[in-house]
């Protein structure tokens, strides 16, 4: 019932209170007051909370899903999704206070740690590079890759130490056996592999439906080349944490039963992908919803050996990386505490 409108139920009553015997009256009072105590109650057993997500990706399809489908409303949260362009703002208004949890690239949250702020991931669900290698449609084998040429955004980037990876997993040296050009963001990239420049390139889903429509091959995705790497992640702070426990405990609630819908409904899931991303194209949202659900982890606790490997290339960069260990930038423990209840796997039954 809208606020304003009992107000005008109350008002035009008025003038007909002296109508009313003794106990209607004693009954309008209780009812309005029933009213407002209701209205209040409901407010305060839903805590207002912002969440930040990096830009828009098909990644952040539990966090839409946990918005539109009531899920943070069910764990009595009233949760305001905004979207950043960029990591480093996102991460700078969690730290201010402005959002409480972060949702996005892991790498973000180590620069900040090494930059003094006090955060921790609380969730690490993508824990490999959303990357599939595609290449010339003359590429067959991973034999045929030997002295080739890779385009990747810049050299010592993300997309470039991935490719390395996973050309090292193909048998392939990418020192001696390769040749890696800096080339742009995925569109330049693409485009250098349609006009020859280059043999392969690493792109993401849903752009390999139209590699395969031109005849390029895809050759892997970084997951089924075995690349661990802590990719996508919740982020907050340890301050907001210890003192917010049930509040993080509910917001994993929710972000899991995301999870777990992603899994498990279909065709609803390309539904609100569609929304938020904007995509029309039904083949590109089957695509990109197939590699999600390849790539989502129903339980997201972080991989050791890709948090490491995430510490290890940032240590090429920043030295202080090295003082760091997988420990000191995660806490699963709140994750840990809903997987021992049963909380999880109930989901999927």
């Amino acid at each position: 019932m809208n606020l304003g409108l009992a107000a005008t139920v109350s008002h035009r009553n008025n003038s007909r209170s002296t109508d009313l015997s003794p106990q209607a009256k004693i009954m309008r009072v209780v009812f309005v007051a029933l009213f407002f105590t209701i209205v209040v109650l409901s407010s305060a057993l839903a805590e207002g909370i912002r969440i930040g997500a990096a830009g828009v990706g098909g990644a952040f399809l539990p966090l839409w899903i946990a918005r539109d489908k009531g899920f943070f409303q069910k764990s009595k949260l009233d949760c305001e999704v905004i979207t950043f362009q960029g990591e480093p703002v996102l991460i700078q208004s969690l730290v201010a206070g402005d959002i409480r949890f972060s949702v996005g690239g892991f790498s973000s949250g180590i620069n900040a740690r090494m930059a003094g702020a006090d955060v921790t991931a609380i969730a690490v669900f993508v824990n490999t590079l959303p990357y599939t290698l595609v290449a010339s449609g003359k590429i067959q084998s991973a034999d045929h890759l030997k002295g080739k040429r890779f385009a990747v955004s810049r050299l010592g980037s993300v997309s470039d130490i991935g490719l390395r990876m996973a050309l090292r997993k193909l048998g392939v040296d990418p020192k001696k056996e390769a040749v890696i050009l800096g080339v742009g963001d995925q569109s330049a990239r693409f485009g250098a592999l349609r006009a020859g420049t280059v043999d392969a390139t690493v792109i993401t889903p849903p752009l390999t439906v139209t590699a395969r429509k031109m005849g390029f091959n895809v050759v892997t995705s970084f997951q089924d080349a075995g690349i661990k790497w802590a990719y996508n992640s919740i982020v907050t702070t340890t301050d907001f944490a210890r003192g917010n426990r049930e509040t993080v405990v509910n917001f994993l609630k929710a972000f899991l039963e995301g999870i777990a819908f992603v899994h498990k409904n279909r065709t609803e899931s390309m539904r609100v992908l569609a929304k938020w991303m904007r995509l029309n194209d039904q083949e590109a949202l089957e695509e990109a919803l197939s590699f999600l659900q390849r790539i989502l982890e129903s339980k997201p606790f972080a991989n050791e050996e890709g948090v490491q490997a995430v510490l290890d290339a940032t240590a090429e960069t920043n030295p202080k990386a090295k003082k760091f260990k997988p420990q000191d930038i995660v806490d699963m423990t709140y994750l840990l505490e809903l997987d021992r209840s049963g909380f999880i796997d109930h989901l999927y039954h």
